[in-house]
């Protein structure tokens, strides 16, 4: 994917927000076959943050915005798209525009995602070798088929009328 295609998969933020987006400083040394969706923090703007993925043969990408004020820090928080508990400054709520004519309204979509984007990585997490345990790989491949719906319904409820 290029810078080119990703600012183009931007389906709630203008024109002028997708050329403003500043792309992940590892852009070009990304692991796309490890990467369930593309997600990163703008270093321009922190509360900003892009979810790209690829809806069959097209890319399909949101702008995010961290919401303003601390989360609780004393207890566990759950993101909820890779399902990963976090401590402290490990989970954020962001919130997206709705595209089109919603989003012109002011309406908006959140939820809690870790503070990073890069649930991708988070489930990529080694399996404890235990008896209780399925076959590694067969893990793997439920939680990126979980992460993959997760991302999807959120996008959904982003583009949905």
């Amino acid at each position: 994917m290029t810078g080119i295609e990703i600012r183009a998969s931007i389906v709630n933020g203008s024109n002028t927000e997708a050329l403003n987006m500043v792309l992940p400083s590892n852009f070009v040394e990304l692991e796309w076959e490890n990467l369930d969706y593309l997600g990163w923090r703008d270093s321009h703007s922190p509360h900003l943050g892009y979810i790209i993925r690829w809806e069959g043969n097209r890319a399909v990408g949101i702008i995010v915005r961290e919401a303003d004020g601390p989360l609780s820090r004393r207890r566990m928080m759950m993101c909820q798209l890779c399902r990963a508990t976090h401590t402290e400054h490990g989970v954020s709520l962001f919130s997206a525009k709705r595209a089109g004519e919603a989003g012109l309204n002011g309406n908006t979509v959140g939820t809690y995602i870790c503070a990073n984007l890069g649930c991708s990585s988070n489930i990529r997490v080694e399996v404890p070798h235990a008896s209780y345990y399925a076959d590694p790989e067969s893990v793997l491949a439920e939680k990126v088929s979980g992460l993959e719906s997760r991302v999807s319904g959120f996008m959904a409820a982003v583009m949905r009328p």
